[in-house]
């Protein structure tokens, strides 16, 4: 049976009341309700040995990003609920979910830990699509540690992000100027995907800026 055959997965395509973490957690395909938590609500202070998170916790940033009012007191229910809209947005940006708002199969039971998203995920604010590391790879064929080597060594182009989970990604413009200056055509392109703004933003984000 697959996940999206199993009753105890949520669908959010079709959702439209608010959810909990334990909800959460079984619309996205985590382990359990711990790994929504987590996307909650930031570690201690003294979990993290006196240092302040270096970010802010994924639910919030997406409902940030969207200008969606979480309310005051979203941190100290012991119940706290959130909108669809964000939820889907955060499946969408960390790579739980595909661009249809449904669950990835490769990536059920996944945390919070060093996995990549299969496909580009998409940026709550913008709906630009985000490349990682692994995608570029697959394009060089080349492993994704001999990208992570030659950034330690600044011989790489520099990530232009990070993501609600701290991980690197290049915008597509970014990607695709990478690929090309290595005389590589097979470009990263979606340019009916999803929806855009504006038909100029669509093609400001599939093509390859000219070289400095």
């Amino acid at each position: 049976m697959s996940i999206t055959d199993d009753a105890s997965v949520i669908d959010l395509t079709e959702r439209t009341e608010p959810l909990s973490l334990s909800e959460i957690s079984r619309a996205l395909g985590m382990k359990s309700r711990g790994n929504a938590q987590k996307m909650h609500k930031p570690p201690t202070q003294k979990s993290m040995g006196g240092k302040e998170p270096a970010n802010k916790p994924a639910l919030h940033a997406v409902a940030e990003a969207l200008n969606i009012d979480l309310g005051d007191d979203i941190l100290e229910t012991s119940t706290p609920r959130f909108p669809v809209e964000v939820v889907l947005a955060l499946g969408k940006a960390l790579g739980y979910l595909d661009h249809t708002g449904h669950i990835i199969p490769e990536i059920v039971n996944k945390g919070r830990g060093r996995w990549l998203p299969v496909a580009p995920t998409i940026d709550p604010a913008s709906g630009r699509r985000r490349v990682y590391t692994n995608h570029l790879a697959a394009k060089m064929d080349i492993k994704n540690s001999s990208i992570e080597m030659a950034l330690s060594r600044e011989q790489f182009t520099e990530p232009d992000e990070r993501d609600e989970l701290g991980r690197i990604f290049w915008w597509v413009p970014t990607a695709n100027k990478i690929l090309a200056d290595k005389n590589i055509t097979d470009l990263f392109a979606f340019p009916h995907e999803y929806p855009r703004s504006s038909e100029s933003e669509a093609t400001a984000e599939t093509s390859v800026p000219p070289s400095e």
